[in-house]
């Protein structure tokens, strides 16, 4: 993914990390840039939650806007899960209809006065009794 789809106002940095750290973060993919913006984000609420008093008001509103910005991607996130559930559950009962559909039976047939099996979607009650059921 390119830098300017990510961020809207980009800041390189190197960090260092101890490197056993580094080859479990590596081998889990986990993305470092996400790694340290949760971790400088888990910082900054810690230290507003302990009222540090270098937080200014355009720190905080700073601190605000990446918030923001992160909840509207959730926001978006969550809408397409709903939605994508919406279509997955449309087709899981497209599934069971077609299921119930080729369910096969066993039925009195009134023309033939004998039991035979047919599939439940050409049921007729008019020349069939369910078996089992009162006729």
């Amino acid at each position: 993914m390119s830098a300017h789809a990510k961020y809207q106002d980009r800041y390189t940095t190197a960090v260092s990390m101890e490197r056993k750290l580094h080859r479990v973060a590596k081998a889990l993919k986990i993305e470092f840039s996400e790694a340290l913006e949760a971790g400088l984000q888990f910082y900054i609420r810690m230290r507003i939650s302990d009222n540090d008093r270098r937080l200014t008001p355009e720190l905080l509103q700073d601190f605000k806007d990446i918030q923001f910005k992160n909840v509207k991607v959730l926001e978006a996130y969550i809408r397409l899960k709903s939605e994508e559930q919406q279509t997955l559950d449309k087709i899981l009962e497209m599934e069971k209809e077609v299921q119930k559909e080729q369910e096969i039976i066993e039925v009195w047939d009134r023309g033939e006065e004998t039991y035979i099996r047919i599939p439940r979607s050409r049921f007729n009650p008019e020349s069939h009794v369910l078996k089992g059921a009162p006729a």
